[in-house]
């Protein structure tokens, strides 16, 4: 199994893949990455292949998305995962990781529960 924590560069945003368990390591890995990187585009998040995403990779993401917003930019997910969604529910941080299609479809203003 691949190594989670992946940073790719692409042309137009930074993607941040997280597989397997998204422990300790991996927020060590994530943070020295992301330090290295010239953060001049918005920030994917893909956890669809992770088993767990631990708290400590949650905090380095949290930091990484509050200075992505004091440069106008934004931290997003792109593929996402069922059991990582749980999780964020049921601690409270849903709102700061908002499943793709609460924050790329504009018809999912809220009335979708008709």
């Amino acid at each position: 199994m691949e190594q989670s924590g992946f940073v790719i560069d692409k042309s137009d945003c930074i993607v941040v893949r997280l597989d397997g368990n998204a422990r300790v390591e991996t927020a060590t890995l994530l943070k020295e990455s992301l330090a290295q990187a010239q953060i001049t585009h918005n920030i994917v998040v893909e956890w669809d292949q992770a088993e767990h995403v631990d708290a400590c990779v949650l905090q380095v993401l949290l930091t990484l998305r509050k200075l992505l917003s004091e440069r106008g930019l934004s931290l997003t997910v792109g593929k996402d995962n069922a059991k990582v969604r749980k999780y964020l529910k049921l601690s409270g941080l849903s709102e700061y990781f908002p499943a793709p299609s609460e924050s790329s479809d504009p018809r999912a203003s809220g009335d979708s529960n008709a």
